[in-house]
């Protein structure tokens, strides 16, 4: 490019620069700029709340407008008549049980209360017992009627969800009109089954009642409720519906719950919420991170879905193959303009196989909604221990936490001492189990430094790029003659590398340490924030962590110490930089983790620290030359390996002389 062009391209970004500055808009013009697009915001914001609202209410709103209709047509008979029609048109075979009266029946076993809605005959809500949230209110599972479930139907030739219609309780058989708490315990079990009829004939004079208790020609959700179980038996049992359903090979069957928070942390919490399902080989499931995401499994049976979060999970579980979901639509998705407490809503969609020649089909399956801990998931034998994230996708990994870390915690946590004691007493039978190991090391380390004079003068012998092989022949021999394996300080590193990950995934998923408090951290589970700031550091967050701030220290301090044990050499001049960085680098990934986890990686550090200092102390470095020397002197028996290396030495050294004598020749 010539001076004119270069001096052509300033005048042009001059004037674009000139015209942008005259023409840049006021400040009460950019306030009045900023009030329309935030109007713009708003009415967008409320079009979204409203369409979310008019395609998850609609049909409810229209059925109470029916019901409130028809209730004041009381004395207008073609009014009656009128609305009458429409309850047909849109209900068929089941306008009777479309306009009726909500109840709420409660159950009560050990460790939850259920709360059962009549209209549509499902769970509304669920509190367990033994639960608080981060901010001490009862943990619940689908408030603000935020779960759904229901059966799509074909009956006169009009699709039925079983969602819009009442049904009518009876426990242990019998129909129920009370209201008192139903309570089991123990082994004790209570059958509570939510029934949906079709209109009774006109021919059968019966009053309405007598008519249910007479019927044999029902859609039933049969609810288990046993006394000290996390599982809500939940059976689905079509009893004589042959003439009312068309006849399908499939029945649709969808579920949707919103989930909302229950840790210290909407992002934290929402980024380990997400859905599992079980296909006949393998544990499935979607995004992670709070990223949305969708899948479709069509060929393949699914024996249970879970809306797992952090720490609890609601699910639905086949109990055998003829209740296996045919294919299954899943999805999760974060909506927008929600409540403080909203998280994601999760949906599924899922299809029953279904034989309308049969008298009765019965689909056996479980409600679950508990805990995420690991000794009570996985006693179902079904991989549900699966949702827990234990690092499944490594087997060394999951081995150490399964066999390993989760029994020996177990065992300390038996003795009812503090969690932070207990983290201190893993981490010293974890370092003394490593000792060996680390020592190894350590004295391997030391071999290779005292060595350290001796390899400087090999590279000064073959400093030339050519002889690098001669160079690695000699220092390799040299290895050899003093007894020492290169690789005998990297492989204890490699053995602890496991244990190291396996820690990682344990503490941030261990519910035993949620809400256990130590020195300052009020929940060892999540981020101990001693500091709150007003604005958030890139991957940080707005806080600072006490735990991880001293694990950063002590991490620069063990570096320092390897760094001097280490020989110095120039071979990776940038390796300095990148230790010292390393810790620096895992303030901003850990500064977000769990408060456990810090606390335990400080331990290790400082536990390594002090190991290292007395190893070193307790190292005669010079009986280690000295030892090494009268090894060199020793006869060495050369092996095959070396035996063929120096033979390829020898004839890459006869051609490159060849190469050299013709070269002259010429």
């Amino acid at each position: 490019m010539d001076k004119k062009s270069i001096i052509g391209l300033v005048l042009i970004c001059l004037v674009f620069l000139v015209f942008s500055l005259l023409n840049r808009p006021s400040e009460e013009q950019r306030a009045q700029i900023k009030k329309q697009q935030d109007s713009i915001a708003a009415a967008q914001a409320a079009a979204r709340k409203a369409d979310k609202a008019n395609n998850k209410e609609a049909k409810e709103d229209e059925t109470a407008q029916l019901a409130q209709m028809m209730a004041q047509s009381e004395g207008n008979d073609s009014l009656k008549a009128e609305l009458t029609k429409k309850v047909n048109e849109k209900f068929a075979s089941f306008s009777n049980s479309a306009l009726k009266e909500d109840k709420h029946l409660t159950l009560e076993n050990d460790v939850f209360t259920v709360d059962l809605a009549n209209k549509g005959g499902i769970v509304n809500q669920v509190t367990l017992k033994d639960y608080k949230t981060y901010y001490k209110k009862p943990v619940t599972f689908f408030t603000e009627n935020g779960n759904s479930y229901g059966l799509n139907l074909s009956a006169d030739n009009i699709i039925i969800s079983t969602q819009d219609l009442y049904f009518v309780p009876f426990v242990n058989g019998k129909m129920y009109n009370g209201t008192d708490k139903l309570k089991v315990s123990g082994k004790d079990s209570l059958i509570v089954s939510m029934r949906l009829y079709p209109n009774k004939p006109d021919s059968i004079n019966l009053s309405e009642e007598d008519f249910y208790r007479a019927s044999k020609t029902y859609i039933e959700y049969r609810y288990i409720l046993r006394g000290d179980d996390y599982r809500l038996g939940y059976n689905i049992v079509l009893n004589n519906m042959q003439d009312v359903i068309s006849d399908d090979s499939q029945i649709e069957m969808n579920w949707s719950s919103d989930l909302r928070l229950k840790e210290k942390d909407v992002d934290i919490e929402r980024k380990n919420s997400t859905l599992y399902y079980k296909l006949s080989d393998d544990v499935e499931y979607l995004k992670e991170q709070g990223r949305d995401d969708s899948k479709q499994e069509t060929g393949v049976p699914v024996k249970w879905i879970s809306f797992k979060q952090q720490f609890f999970s609601a699910a639905l579980i086949c109990n055998n193959k003829e209740s296996w979901f045919e294919s299954a639509s899943l999805k999760t998705v974060t909506q927008k303009q929600q409540s403080q407490d909203y998280m994601r809503t999760m949906t599924t969609s899922m299809t029953l196989g279904y034989d309308n020649s049969k008298p009765a089909t019965a689909y056996s399956m479980d409600f679950f909604f508990g805990p995420n801990k690991y000794n009570i998931v996985k006693k179902f034998k079904i991989d549900f221990e699966r949702t827990i994230p234990l690092g499944w996708g490594f087997f060394l990994m999951q081995w150490v936490n399964r066999f390993v870390i989760i029994p020996v915690f177990d065992f300390l946590v038996s003795y009812g001492l503090n969690y932070g004691l207990i983290i201190l007493i893993l981490t010293l039978l974890v370092k003394i189990v490593l000792f060996p190991l680390a020592y190894k090391s350590y004295s391997s380390t030391a071999k290779m430094r005292v060595l350290q004079p001796e390899i400087n003068k090999i590279n000064e012998k073959y400093p030339k790029q050519d002889q690098m092989q001669q160079k690695q022949m000699a220092i390799q021999q040299l290895y050899r003659r003093a007894g020492i394996n290169p690789a005998a300080g990297c492989l204890p590193m490699l053995i602890q590398f496991p244990i190291l990950i396996a820690m990682f995934r344990f503490f941030p998923s261990s519910i035993e340490l949620r809400q256990q408090p130590f020195l300052w951290a009020d929940d060892l589970s999540t981020y101990d924030s001693i500091v709150n700031l007003p604005f958030n550091i890139p991957f940080a967050g707005n806080h600072i962590s006490l735990f991880c701030v001293l694990m950063t220290v002590a991490q620069l301090l063990y570096t320092k110490m390897t760094m001097n044990q280490q020989a110095q050499t120039n071979a990776m001049p940038g390796m300095k930089f990148m230790m010292y960085g390393m810790p620096i680098f895992m303030f901003f990934v850990l500064n977000n983790f769990s408060a456990a986890l810090n606390y335990y990686y400080l331990l290790s550090l400082f536990i390594s620290v002090i190991q290292m200092y007395i190893i070193r102390k307790t190292t005669n470095e010079q009986k280690i030359l000295e030892t090494l020397q009268q090894n060199s002197k020793k006869p060495m028996k050369k092996s095959k390996w070396q035996q063929r290396m120096e033979a390829l030495e020898k004839q890459n050294r006869k051609l490159l002389e060849e190469r050299q004598k013709n070269a002259k020749r010429r």
